[in-house]
């Protein structure tokens, strides 16, 4: 079997995750979040995998840079994206293109 450097974790971590954004309650009483934890259920599920694959040595993730980037990307997008427009004065998909733009050219400062 592929990975275990975290104890083959990331199942549960997803698992976990989907059962709290499913809950009616949970639904009912903080859609924004429940959505957003549903979301990241497989995005946290796929990076865990990747960098468990990677520090067992079952395969290489190649490029830190690029993978960090892009993990990193895909959760601001996916929390803009759930987010209110309101909360974006210069225009929320404006901000998200800006962030797209930014993984695109691989900018990678990060102060």
């Amino acid at each position: 079997m592929s990975g275990g450097h975290f104890n083959y974790g990331g199942s549960l971590m997803r698992d976990h995750l989907e059962m709290v954004s499913q809950d009616g309650a949970v639904k009912r009483r903080w859609p924004l979040t429940a959505a957003i934890l549903a979301g990241l259920a497989d995005l946290f599920y796929e990076a865990e995998q990747a960098i468990d694959y990677d520090l067992s040595g079952d395969s290489s993730v190649g490029d830190d840079v690029a993978f960090d980037i892009t993990t990193v990307s895909q959760i601001l997008v996916l929390v803009m994206k759930n987010a209110p427009d309101k909360w974006f004065p210069r225009g929320k998909w404006a901000t998200i293109q800006a962030v797209e733009g930014r993984v695109d050219a691989k900018e990678t400062d990060t102060e």
